[in-house]
């Protein structure tokens, strides 16, 4: 005697179902990753030279992290606080590598070339 198998509603959607996402999976795998070589632009903006010593230290604390095109775009009447804020955030929140007795160096040095006490 030969048994009949008999296919519920159920078990027909559930096959149709797990070849639906096997399928859509081979679909959406990449089948092979290649990493993209992009060069970018230089930037030749450079720090306004000048003898005030805040110029060596933004120089060497700043540098590391931007370029002087950060303070190219500020308003050009930013007030000494405005700068002195800047460069306490740049070292509380973004671990800048600068000294508390640098700041205020720092600070004249950025209110001077680029804030309302520019020449």
């Amino acid at each position: 005697m030969t048994k009949t198998k008999h296919f519920t509603w159920s078990s027909v959607a559930g096959i149709a179902a797990m070849t639906y996402m096997t399928s859509a999976s081979l679909l959406f795998t990449p089948t092979s990753a290649v990493a993209k070589d992009i060069e970018l632009p230089g930037d030749g903006t450079l720090w306004r030279p000048s003898a005030l010593p805040g110029y060596q230290l933004t120089l060497q604390n700043c540098s590391a992290c931007h370029s002087a095109h950060y303070a190219e775009y500020q308003p050009p009447n930013s007030s000494p606080a405005y700068w002195q804020a800047t460069v306490v955030k740049m070292q509380k929140a973004f671990k800048a590598p600068v000294s508390d007795s640098d700041i205020a160096l720092i600070t004249e040095y950025l209110t001077q070339t680029y804030g309302e006490n520019r020449k």
